[in-house]
């Protein structure tokens, strides 16, 4: 598929590194990368190329060169330099299997003392933008980055100081696409609008959005991105890990409120070949024509989340999802 109204070619199903380089999840030394590396590459060969990061993902651990961006970075460095090692670098694995490149994706953290976390200057004006996206390239080690975000509004930038700083990051080639992230419907308008005026498109708005969190639906924003050509990218899928079938062994108020929504999820899992409940959820957003960009820490997880673009939910499946989650009180 293609990312909003860009050339870039992304799967439907994406992965999230929030946890990447955190010290807190056990990941960001030397066994925690060789387990990334590994997931990655699994992840790559098995249909899912789009990967998403920001510069204060795991920011603790910049000095010692593992946070989220700088992991990315060489796992996408590597997986260039195999590629081409490979007879038909371009378009095949070695079995004939056809695989998409790599696209990454990162974010501007927009509150001013951002420098305290990942250094620089104070933040204010439209050239700390462009100045915190150099350095998240010199982390990832790239030129240029295939999507750069705004990570949330925030006072200090007005939306329209904003998108002229990603014009003029397009213009300066530092990136082949922009994107916002936790933007209402309304910003969101504005953002697309703003663009509109340079001649660039507004790619993705990326927002919390799962089977048990359905604002996007509801307040129109999802609609409003399928009417302008707008992907939206759903962070938090699995709903903080409740939408798992982990969450079955657990006794508290809102696990056995969410029950009877798991139970069915795992029925409906069971008639497309023994499908877990994480999987059901995920796809769930694929057939809503979302973006969702899943954790993913190990080769286990990364085989289970390539499995996902194997199958689809029918319209009937669908339609029941929503209506057991209607009858919840989350």
């Amino acid at each position: 598929m293609r990312l909003g109204r860009t050339e870039l070619e992304v799967s439907r199903l994406g992965i999230g590194t929030l946890q990447w380089g955190d010290p807190g999840s056990g990941f960001g030394d030397t066994f925690g990368e060789t387990e990334l590396a590994t997931a990655f590459d699994v992840l790559v060969h098995g249909g899912i190329n789009f990967f998403d990061t920001a510069e204060v993902y795991g920011y603790q651990n910049i000095k010692a060169g593992t946070s989220s961006e700088q992991l990315l970075g060489r796992f996408v460095s590597n997986n260039k330099s195999s590629r081409m090692k490979q007879p038909h670098p371009q378009g095949e694995d070695d079995d004939g299997k056809h695989f998409l490149s790599p696209v990454f994706a990162t974010k501007f953290f927009t509150i001013p003392w951002t420098n305290f976390l990942v250094g620089g200057g104070f933040r204010l004006g439209r050239k700390s933008l462009l100045s915190a996206l150099r350095a998240s390239l010199k982390r990832i080690g790239q030129d240029k980055v295939d999507l750069y975000q705004i990570h949330f509004p925030f006072p200090t930038f007005s939306n329209s100081a904003l998108m002229e700083s990603l014009k003029e990051a397009v213009e300066e080639g530092l990136t082949a696409a922009v994107g916002v992230s936790n933007y209402s419907q309304y910003q969101m308008e504005e953002a697309d609008d703003l663009l509109a005026c340079y001649g660039i498109p507004l790619a993705s708005n990326q927002v919390q959005y799962s089977l048990a969190s359905r604002s996007p639906e509801e307040n129109g924003l999802l609609k409003a991105c399928k009417e302008r050509g707008i992907t939206l990218i759903a962070y938090s899928p699995l709903a903080s890990g409740l939408l798992t079938d982990k969450t079955l062994t657990r006794t508290d108020k809102r696990a056995l409120m969410v029950r009877p929504l798991l139970n069915l999820m795992h029925t409906i899992g069971t008639t497309h070949g023994d499908r877990s409940i994480a999987q059901v959820a995920l796809n769930y957003l694929i057939c809503k024509g979302g973006l969702p960009i899943a954790g993913c820490k190990t080769a286990q997880q990364a085989k289970a989340h390539c499995e996902v673009l194997d199958w689809q939910l029918d319209e009937d499946q669908v339609a029941s999802l929503e209506e057991k989650m209607r009858t919840l009180k989350l």
